[in-house]
Formats: structure tokens, sequence, C-alpha cells
């Protein structure tokens, strides 16, 4: 089922985030009538939205996952909902137990609301953490998940994820509930959180760089990266809410392998460093492994959706280095 964003009201559960302040961008551009943004915080300074909390169409809602007679309140007139709400690697390493309350009971309430209010099409916001960690090469949508030699945290989180889309599976035929889920490759952009590991590394390079230290990179620095502009994220969720598809799940992503080093090159340029990075081994941190050559294929949401990624990488942390600065 397609969704009309012009004049239609949309509510996005984790709204208060980088992908949700790009999102709520794109649905106002659209000229979308309310959207309700759906997120524990506080809606103060250190949330991602900015002015766009001014908008009189947007609506702040300081809800809880947890809470499904608060969901199923403020989904009631909704026409399309997203969720964005989840704990990352690290959350799930910090703190297993919210994030599996969160990332499969909170998804479940996100879903139970969505079919008491009869919305017309929800968007979940997967992962390519399906596919696991410590891989390599092109990476299509019917890859298994690899386990093995990974964090047990990274591998809980992308668990999470393929409970998550089965589950929407299941209220698909059970209830007819439309839905799509994106795989979300390595999100980076502008308002950049500090909770997902991989998108990180760009902010805690440019900051080494800035403070006169060397960039760091693990082993050979021929580690594999597929990074996704945040703009071309919210992009895809937007089509995908547009489009008569349903059911399915795909790669939304650069498609394209990017080398640590290669990454940290470009930082410097754009930085305007000449250090030489410091070549350095596993140190014990929570960190998630990729092989040489890894990017994730998305000619299906090309097919699908007719998105594809417009942004460069290093046009993307131009953008993102200059909010730092």
């Amino acid at each position: 089922m397609a969704i009309k964003i012009h004049g239609g009201k949309f509510l996005i559960a984790g709204g208060a985030s980088l992908v949700g302040s790009h999102l709520v961008k794109g649905l106002l551009a659209k000229n979308a009538s309310e959207v309700v943004v759906y997120d524990p915080v506080l809606f103060d300074a250190n949330d991602s939205l900015g002015d766009l909390k001014k908008d009189p169409r947007v609506r702040l809602v300081s809800g809880d996952v947890m809470k499904l007679h608060q969901f199923i309140k403020h989904m009631d007139g909704i026409d399309g909902a997203i969720n964005l709400a989840a704990y990352m690697s690290l959350g799930f390493s910090q703190n297993p137990w919210d994030a599996i309350d969160v990332n499969i009971k909170g998804h479940m309430n996100f879903l139970e609301s969505a079919r008491i209010n009869k919305v017309g099409k929800v968007i979940f916001a997967s992962s390519s953490a399906v596919y696991g960690f410590g891989i390599g090469g092109p990476i299509t949508e019917d890859m298994p998940h690899k386990v093995s030699d990974n964090p047990p945290s990274a591998v809980a989180y992308g668990s999470s994820k393929i409970i998550g889309e089965q589950l929407c599976r299941m209220y698909k035929q059970n209830y007819n509930l439309d839905y799509l889920a994106l795989r979300f490759s390595t999100v980076y952009g502008e308002n950049q959180h500090h909770r997902a590991a991989n998108a990180l590394y760009i902010i805690d390079t440019y900051e080494r760089l800035l403070r006169g230290e060397p960039a760091q990179l693990f082993g050979d620095g021929s580690e594999s990266k597929d990074f996704v502009y945040v703009g071309d994220v919210a992009r895809a969720i937007l089509m995908g809410l547009e489009s008569d598809a349903t059911d399915d799940a795909m790669n939304i992503s650069g498609g394209r392998s990017t080398p640590t080093k290669e990454l940290v090159a470009m930082i410097a340029k754009i930085v305007g460093s000449d250090l030489e990075p410091e070549y350095i081994q596993e140190d014990g941190r929570v960190r998630l492994k990729s092989g040489a050559g890894l990017y994730y294929v998305n000619t299906k949401a090309f097919d699908v959706l007719g998105w594809k990624p417009e942004m460069s990488i290093e046009d993307g942390i131009r953008r993102l280095i200059k909010t730092l600065s």
C-alpha cells in the first residue's frame, strides 16, 4: 500500500535520533500535516531535532515504546509509522535487559499499536547487522547471519533485527499490515550520535587529528566499511512509504567499499593534517570488525523503490565535519 505524504499524518518512534531528525525534515518538506516524534528524550538542546521542534506540524511526545497504551493513544489517526527506536551493539553490551525489551517487546508494541489503529503502512529500521560482522565482499539480501568470532553484543543486536523483521512478516500474514524492512548499512551525517561504533570512527578520527594525535588503524587498514549518508537513508524511508511495495526487506547502503585506510586519508585531507596514521592491534574496545572489500549490494532497493544513494562519502563527511567544527 502506498501512503500519500502530502497532508498525511506520521509517527516516528525514536524520532529524535540521527535518522529521525532528517526524516522529520523530509516529511515536512513533502507537506505532511503532522509528524509525531515519539521518543523518551527530554526534547532539549541535546536532541538532534534543533529548530524542527518549532514547526507547528511537529508534535513531540516523550514516549516509551514499552508502554503499549501510550503507543496506541499517540498512533490514533496515523497514516504511516516508522520504527527507528532501538539499542545498538554498544547498548546490548552495556544494558542487555533494556536492549532486548526495546528492540523486541517495544517493536511488538509498535506493530500492535499500528494494527489496532489501522495504520496504512509501517517501516522497520533494520540493519546490515542481520548478516553479522567480520565478513567481506559483496553482501546481498539472501546472505545468512554470521555468528562465529563476533562479540556477543553484536550477535544479539543483529538477532534482534532478524526477529523484528519476522514480527513484521507475522503481522502482514495475520493482519495484513503492510510493511517494509530497510536494512541500513553504517549511517553517518549531520547530527551524528555517539552510539554507533562504526560511524563513530569518523568522529573519533576527526577529533584525534584536531588534537594533533595520529589516527588509529587496526591491522593493515584494509578492513572495509559501507557508509550511507543519513539524508539518503531518510529519502529511502520516504520512498518506501510512497511505494506499493510491501512484505519485503532490502539493503539501504552506500554500495561502496571504503577501507579504513582510505577513510582516514579522506578525513586527514579534509582537516588538512599530514600526520601519518598509527597502526594498532586489538585493544579490547567494543568494535565491529569487517573484512576487505565489504559492501552491501543495494540494487534491490533500486528495482523495488527506485532508490539509490546520491551523496558521495567524501562530500558527506565534509558536511558532518562542518557541523562539528
